[in-house]
């Protein structure tokens, strides 16, 4: 079976959690997934962010985009993010991207999915 490509835009830092193992999930059947985050979503790029999140929420996010990173699933964050006021603090793995990395992806997609 060909593989599928699958983009992910997460707006919401909420939906994280779920996102991330969705994503897992089809890395792990070798399909091609790409998440983009955005808005509120960005926050989970950010290193300090991760840490509250663990602290607050007892949620190990960082050991889930881990995970997601080693099964070759790519992290962008959106550039142009103000929401994020003193910016990001960029996990590991993780690069900044803009619209049109976004609209390249999303192209080329089987299926793009908004959290």
């Amino acid at each position: 079976m060909a593989k599928k490509k699958f983009v992910y835009f997460v707006s919401l830092s909420s939906n994280v959690p779920f996102v991330l193992k969705k994503a897992l999930k089809k890395a792990e059947e070798e399909n091609e997934v790409a998440l983009f985050f955005d808005l509120d979503g960005a926050r989970v790029l950010d290193k300090r962010y991760l840490k509250m999140v663990e602290r607050t929420h007892n949620i190990d996010l960082q050991k889930l985009m881990k995970q997601a990173m080693d099964l070759g699933i790519k992290f962008y964050g959106c550039q142009m993010n103000v929401l994020i006021a003193d910016g990001l603090e960029l996990v590991e793995g993780a690069e900044l991207a803009g619209v049109v990395t976004f609209l390249e992806a999303a192209y080329q997609a089987d299926a793009v999915l908004s959290y």
